[in-house]
């Protein structure tokens, strides 16, 4: 009676050392997951304005696009292509009021014919919408990657000048379609020329 107590006794110690060992593994191998690197996130793209090579710049009102091309031939970035097929980039404009009806209530852009009735912008609202935006697109991805949004009016007094990208804007009255264009490149190969060669950090 006594072995059978005996090896009785034996197999439960047995048994729980057993467990107190699986724990103990489980915890170490808890604690060394814990205490190990951080795996580093993946490398994000390169923007395409930093990559891409061959640009097109498709046809803009009062020759606007011509004066963008030789301004883009100047800075010499890119290669300028007549033909928009197997591009990088693609500089274009919209004119949102050919496409849309801005001046509804509560100023939301709305396709036009759309049922709804027409009131009026005041007119310091109405400067403030872009007469024309300027977008560059990534051909491939069909993303936009730089845009300006060019405002019919002055700079306000102590107003800063708007940031070069990725999103800005141009304060573009009384300005010629060449003074536009150079405006434009000059802010874009700023916001390109930052990417290429970001500042450094403050240690």
């Amino acid at each position: 009676m006594n072995a059978k107590r005996v090896i009785a006794l034996f197999w439960y110690l047995s048994v729980c050392f057993m467990v107190v060992g699986t724990c103990a593994g489980a915890q170490g191998q808890q604690a060394a997951a814990q205490q190990a690197p951080a795996q580093p996130p993946p490398p994000e793209k390169p923007n395409q304005l930093v990559t891409g090579k061959l640009i097109y710049v498709a046809p803009m009102s009062d020759g606007l696009d011509q004066w963008i091309v030789d301004f883009l031939r100047r800075w010499g970035k890119y290669t300028v292509t007549g033909n928009p097929e197997g591009v990088d980039l693609v500089i274009q404009t919209t004119d949102p009021k050919q496409d849309l009806r801005l001046e509804t209530m509560g100023g939301t852009a709305e396709p036009r014919g759309a049922n709804r009735p027409h009131y009026p912008i005041p007119r310091h609202k109405r400067d403030e919408l872009p007469a024309t935006s300027v977008w560059v697109v990534n051909w491939v991805t069909n993303q936009t990657v730089w845009q300006a949004d060019i405002l019919n009016r002055n700079p306000k007094k102590d107003e800063t000048a708007p940031p070069a990208g990725p999103q800005t804007k141009i304060l573009a009255r009384s300005m010629t379609s060449d003074q536009l264009a150079q405006k434009i490149v000059a802010l874009l190969r700023r916001y390109e020329e930052g990417l290429e060669n970001p500042p450094a950090e403050k240690k």
